[in-house]
């Protein structure tokens, strides 16, 4: 392949995971919201945040009120604006599409007719519906579907395309992806429902989390065999058969890297992500403890992108020289 598709078929992976994943950080909230008090109040800025943003300069460009309150409707309001339907936001869903659609483009020799037909029928949906943030109940059920057609172009991909270099590259762009998005969406719930202590963490269940990550079902069958009780967090870090979990990525990642030519590299870095997993029980962490190891795994992400993309950066540097 020439080095711009290798750059290209791995963030279409990144970016078509990261629509379907930002749909998911949406609906987590909605989730939450169920699951909390009534007179529970949400920090609408926190999504920001955790998506790599300083929310207060995403929100500026807003015209909010000069009091206006994390918790208030119109922070909601232009926060969702700000994940779904500014196209002008690099974190946005309108934005991701147009991405995945330049990639996807660019390497349209590559990828099968019928997942390009798939993603065509995506970007018209999102931009026929994603124009306005609207209501929770409206929003709601427009994330669903966004995933829902998200998952339609992965089943595609997966069931017609020929498994070579550009399916192991595509694979571990999504699935580098959808750890990062993963531990993002679990920030969300570390900073909106627990105070960073150094106290020992209880054990919880976030039905709002699995929810949103679709492992409500398999984390109940996960918990009738075993023995204790297992927390959703450990869950999600750690059991390498739930297809959302960080182990679980891990593992694609470096079974999809094994075939291309700087492998060493890449494994290297993912068994030093996933040694962070083993440093200590995970249910001894306060909720302080855990808020740093989360960080600590998405600093860990970031090496291993460049890990990924420096060797394809420095061929094209001594080919132009040469």
């Amino acid at each position: 392949m020439l080095l711009k598709s290798v750059d290209n078929i791995f963030w279409l992976g990144r970016y078509l995971e990261r629509l379907d994943d930002t749909a998911r950080l949406v609906n987590a909230t909605s989730h939450l919201l169920i699951d909390s008090h009534k007179d529970t109040q949400f920090s609408w800025p926190v999504l920001l945040d955790v998506m790599g943003l300083d929310s207060k300069t995403a929100l500026a460009n807003y015209q909010l009120p000069p009091d206006a309150t994390p918790e208030q409707a119109s922070i909601e309001y232009a926060v969702m604006a700000h994940l779904i339907s500014n196209s002008a936001s690099t974190v946005s869903i309108r934005h991701t599409c147009s991405q995945l659609k330049y990639n996807a483009r660019s390497i349209r020799q590559l990828i099968p007719r019928d997942m390009w037909e798939e993603l065509n029928k995506l970007d018209i949906f999102l931009q026929q519906h994603c124009q306005q943030p609207g209501g929770r109940q409206q929003r709601y059920n427009l994330m669903t579907e966004v995933s829902r057609r998200c998952q339609m172009v992965v089943g595609v991909l997966d069931g017609v395309m020929l498994r070579s270099d550009a399916f192991d590259l595509f694979n571990i762009g999504r699935h580098l992806e959808r750890a990062d998005m993963t531990t993002r969406i679990m920030d969300v719930m570390v900073l909106q429902q627990l105070q960073p202590t150094q106290i020992k963490r209880p054990k919880f269940r976030w039905t709002s989390i699995l929810n949103a990550l679709g492992g409500i079902e398999s984390y109940h069958y996960y918990l009738a065999h075993q023995s204790g009780d297992v927390d959703a967090i450990d869950y999600l870090l750690t059991y390498a058969d739930f297809p959302r979990s960080i182990a679980y990525c891990l593992n694609r990642v470096a079974a999809s890297a094994k075939g291309l030519p700087h492998s060493i590299s890449i494994l290297q870095q993912v068994h030093q992500l996933q040694a962070l997993l083993k440093t200590e029980p995970l249910t001894e962490l306060s909720t302080e403890q855990l808020h740093q190891l989360i960080d600590h795994i998405q600093a860990g992400i970031i090496n291993l992108h460049k890990v990924i993309a420096t060797p394809a950066e420095n061929l094209s540097r001594a080919q132009l020289s040469a």
